[in-house]
């Protein structure tokens, strides 16, 4: 192929060479760039498009892209966009020798993409509702534990005038040993002003969020960080609306006009507010990291749509826990119970703590000892940990009475202030 001239080539052709260009310039190879490292224009038109990785070459890409458009007044029959990028710069080319081809930094990106992987599901094909969910940004609590790295402190105003205590203010956030999620996590989608904590469902885009980071539970844990997968909207949909409510009678089946709002408003939210907080345990220092982003480069909206999920691993965070198998359906019912169920299974899972290894695998220790009695803060901080209230006698009683809901629903056991695992975990 490299011995005819250039003008002689397909594009396909020109795009192969550009690649093993970037390959050997971009990637510091120098072997032949890999059959399957190769994109088709379509592939890099995704890329293009998509919000799930590669901001910076697209920055690049656009800004190259900006240039060669400006050079050439020429029409071009393509069929898409990154095979009309390289047809104009073929034409600006002959006017500046040495310009740069706007495609190479998004195939630079392409060969540093995330390795493509499985959702687990169960035997029915559904996405598991126990899957691992990762130990986002973990710290040395000093209390015989790790705890969640809670994002910096600061007083934020709500519409209203409420003052919000963000955590890491309090002295309660800063010794209690709740290991929480970020408080901007749980409160996905919820405007400022607006009522936080309530009795209903917990937001959609939080749920999501939960759902996502849990769907490739195999390589959170072991393998790869950075990888990509694909669900369906039928997915979500399931993941947000169950099919069974939690008193055993069947859920009203939404349609893809109503739930198709609410899922596009959700992937908006993710790919722009959901950032975690990590602590450098070298420097001390932390940044923030988005942990998930969804392509948004849609074809036809229907039940069966593929949806690109990228999960970033951070390099800091390691393992995860086990979430109960019923959370999707506690999530559509009970933000309180959802949330307390998502703390209390980091404070279950404490290795060498609540869990111990036998022969290879974690068990849970069946005494009382590792598991300390919770306080009223405690437990505010685990069912309602973004609340603006001032009563904290009301916000215990309720959170004590959301905790009491889950006991009869077997999802844990309360001995006396302890909360313990149910029984059969």
């Amino acid at each position: 192929m490299a011995t005819r001239p250039a003008e002689e080539l397909s594009p396909e052709e020109n795009l192969a060479l550009l690649t093993q260009a970037v390959w050997e310039q971009m990637g510091g190879h120098t072997d032949q760039c890999p059959p399957d490292k190769i994109p088709t224009f379509r592939q890099l038109d995704d890329l293009i498009n998509t919000t799930a990785w590669g901001d910076e070459a697209r920055t690049e890409f656009f800004h190259r892209w900006s240039i060669v458009e400006a050079m050439t007044d020429r029409t071009f029959e393509v069929s898409s966009f990154a095979q009309l990028t390289h047809a104009a710069w073929e034409e600006a080319k002959k006017t500046v020798s040495d310009i740069k081809h706007p495609l190479a930094p998004l195939i630079h990106a392409w060969h540093s993409g995330p390795i493509e992987v499985l959702p687990v599901r169960d035997a029915n094909g559904n996405l598991r509702g126990d899957t691992i969910m990762p130990r986002i940004s973990m710290r040395d609590s000093g209390a015989q534990t790790d705890r969640l790295y809670l994002t910096p402190a600061h007083i934020g105003m709500d519409a209203d005038g409420s003052q919000i205590a963000l955590p890491g203010l309090g002295d309660s956030n800063t010794t209690s040993r709740i290991p929480l999620l970020p408080v901007g996590l749980y409160d996905l989608g919820v405007e400022a002003g607006e009522a936080r904590g309530g009795r209903g469902a917990a937001p959609i885009p939080a749920r999501m969020l939960v759902k996502l980071a849990a769907a490739p539970s195999a390589f959170v844990r072991h393998g790869e960080r950075f990888v990509t997968y694909k669900i369906t909207l039928s997915d979500l949909r399931d993941a947000l609306w169950p099919p069974e409510r939690l008193d055993g009678s069947q859920r009203r089946q939404r349609s893809t006009r109503y739930i198709w709002p609410h899922i596009i408003n959700g992937i908006k939210i993710i790919n722009h507010e959901a950032r975690i907080p990590i602590l450098d345990p070298k420097t001390g220092y932390g940044y923030y990291h988005h942990l998930v982003r969804i392509n948004e480069n849609f074809g036809r909206v229907d039940l069966d749509m593929p949806i690109g999920v990228v999960l970033d691993i951070p390099p800091e965070v390691e393992g995860g826990v086990r979430l109960p198998g019923r959370l999707d359906m506690w999530g559509a019912e009970s933000a309180p119970a959802y949330r307390s169920l998502i703390g209390l299974s980091f404070l279950w899972h404490e290795p060498g703590r609540t869990h111990a290894p036998v022969k290879g695998k974690w068990l849970r220790k069946k005494s009382l000892d590792p598991y300390d009695p919770l306080t009223d803060d405690d437990v505010i901080a685990l069912a309602y940990p973004s609340s603006v209230k001032t009563n904290r006698r009301e916000l215990a009683r309720r959170a004590w009475g959301a905790l009491e809901t889950l006991e009869e629903h077997g999802e844990l056991q309360i001995d006396d202030r302890r909360i313990l695992p149910p029984p059969q975990s």
